[in-house]
């Protein structure tokens, strides 16, 4: 069997759907089928990150970097890149992953009775495009519906995108629901005790701190910024913590600000991009990882389900999430963490001082974070899941 998995989002890049987007590209590989993926260049170095791969990686122009080019460029530049792909090849089945893939999958003659189409959404494609107002968003939904009506199966990452598909007007048999997944051997895995001393030393996080985490690109729906400010009222209570945020993007600057509007910047550590591999020392250091991601309406965006949480529960931590989106469906209320309004500040100060008070809830939050990822969340779970979506056989 032969699989084109299309996206606008790979590594080395550092996201979300980057990270999905390799996890399926190595579980096809491995379940032995052959694995080509349509992506973005971004350095001379990928040549030799996609030569250590079980599959083929096809580098698209620089043009159709997803956070780079624009609306049409990028989408354009994958269209191109797609249809020169599929003039020579004919796949079982191709997979697009990302909004500016399912945009260019509208435009490119994706014949259904040729491949077997899946689409894998988020909830910003629903939400911003397909429902959303704007005038130049609809006119880009139009080419994805295109894509989507085609596709045998439409798959996302959490119950609360597929409800906003089918509220978009598509019908709910051809919705699926496949929730993101961490490998069993990373939920598995002991701490290096080693390696976490380091990473707080590398930091100034002294050893009696509580480390809450938030790793995420910064932008404002994440939700650092109310973190930050539920900050001021957990100094009155609780001073001995750090806030840990690691990633980079745009809204950066307005963080430093904020955080020295609120004279917190001796509670605070920008620890900028962070790859990968290495983010699971970040979980193992902390106490207490927080993502109260919102819905912004101007920017019409939501989270479909975010990697972040997947993982930090996996390696055990209580979890402070918001409740737009998914994360409501990885992080049980009272039970493996606190599921909250990305802005209400009060709510978000008065969890995370009760983690910070309690280190035997945070333990027993985390481990039944813990045993939930390897029930219903495991990497495994998921390509297996897949596989049977695209067709195939073993």
């Amino acid at each position: 069997m032969k699989v084109l998995l299309y996206t606008h989002e790979f590594p080395p890049f550092q996201g979300g759907l980057a990270t999905t987007s390799y996890k399926l590209a190595k579980g096809f590989a491995k379940a032995g089928i052959d694995t080509t993926v349509l992506a973005p260049g971004y350095s001379e170095e990928d040549a030799a990150a996609d030569g250590d791969s079980d599959f083929a990686v096809r580098r698209m122009s620089a043009f159709t970097r997803n956070h780079g080019a624009p609306s049409p460029v990028k989408e354009i530049a994958g269209w191109i890149s797609l249809s020169r792909y599929l003039s020579s090849n004919t796949p079982d089945a191709v997979l697009l992953v990302t909004r500016e893939a399912h945009f260019a999958g509208g435009i490119s003659p994706l014949d259904p009775r040729k491949y077997r189409i899946i689409a894998r959404v988020a909830g910003r494609e629903a939400k911003k495009f397909l429902l959303g107002q704007r005038f130049k968003n609809r006119v880009q939904a139009r080419f994805m519906n295109r894509l989507y009506r085609r596709a045998h199966k439409i798959i996302g990452p959490s119950e609360s995108t597929r409800q906003m598909f089918i509220e978009s007007g598509i019908p709910g048999e051809r919705v699926g629901v496949i929730h993101n997944g961490t490998p069993r051997e990373l939920i598995l895995r002991e701490a290096d005790p080693a390696a976490v001393r380091r990473l707080r030393e590398k930091y100034g996080i002294e050893p009696s701190e509580k480390m809450i985490l938030t790793v995420s690109r910064l932008t404002r729906g994440k939700g650092q910024d109310k973190v930050i400010e539920a900050l001021s009222a957990v100094r009155e209570k609780y001073t001995n913590f750090r806030y840990v945020i690691a990633g980079e993007g745009r809204y950066e600057k307005a963080l430093r600000d904020l955080v020295a509007s609120k004279r917190l910047g001796d509670r605070v550590v920008f620890a900028g991009s962070v790859r990968h591999e290495d983010v699971w020392i970040f979980y193992d250091a902390c106490d207490i990882f927080a993502m109260v991601n919102r819905t912004i309406p101007s920017e019409e965006n939501i989270e479909g389900l975010p990697n972040v949480l997947i993982e930090a529960a996996a390696r055990g931590k209580p979890i402070v999430t918001g409740v737009d989106g998914g994360g409501k469906e990885a992080v049980e209320q009272r039970r493996s963490g606190y599921v909250t309004d990305g802005n209400n500040v009060p709510r978000i100060a008065q969890y995370l001082v009760e983690l910070l008070s309690d280190e035997d809830k945070g333990r027993e939050f985390g481990a039944r974070g813990k045993q939930k990822m390897l029930e219903d969340f495991t990497e495994e779970g998921m390509i297996d899941k897949y596989l049977g979506v695209i067709g195939y056989r073993a």
